[in-house]
């Protein structure tokens, strides 16, 4: 149960650190490293949630989608504090793009999570994103804390579609 447990949290904990990255960014803090670190922490945690279920090969290719799309977050990020408009239409386009792959991906390999969904929650969740970090850019904290508020809500439901498929996977499939 602690692997259910684990798997519900796990996407809170993402948009949380995401969070404590964009607010290092836009404050002029130097602990972008250290935050970094933790935001790698948490992919290598729903990496091994990911392996004990389906093994190392898969969860190794969802670390590689995972890390993919931080790297995109924070060229976003350096685009949208330079105000190259161009560059942060091209990123927002490779974020879409990684949050197809990503959907499909978690669909072919567990029958109970539809990619549909996945898609309809990870493009809430890029938006949501970007709406931090602009906000954060504007200096619209009100709309800023508005914005995390929502995106606490879209990673509980995502937490639990995602706890649920693995539920469901285990228990169906007979691993359980």
């Amino acid at each position: 149960m602690n692997l259910i447990f684990e798997s519900r949290i796990i996407w809170r904990d993402f948009a949380n650190w995401i969070r404590a990255y964009l607010i290092s960014v836009y404050a002029g803090f130097d602990n972008q490293p250290a935050v970094e670190e933790k935001i790698n922490a948490v992919i290598l945690k729903n990496s091994n949630i990911l392996s004990s279920v389906f093994g190392e090969q898969i969860a190794g290719q969802y670390v590689e989608l995972t890390s993919n799309f931080f790297s995109i977050v924070k060229s976003l990020v350096d685009a949208q504090r330079k105000g190259d408009a161009e560059a942060v239409d091209e990123y927002t386009k490779q974020l879409y793009e990684n949050a197809d792959q990503r959907a499909a991906f978690l669909s072919e390999i567990n029958p109970f999570w539809l990619e549909s969904e996945w898609k309809n929650f990870l493009y809430q969740f890029i938006q949501m994103t970007i709406d931090q970090s602009t906000t954060l850019l504007n200096k619209d904290y009100e709309k800023n804390i508005e914005v995390y508020d929502k995106i606490l809500n879209l990673t509980s439901k995502m937490g639990d579609y995602y706890a649920q498929g693995i539920l469901d996977y285990l228990t169906y499939s007979g691993k359980y």
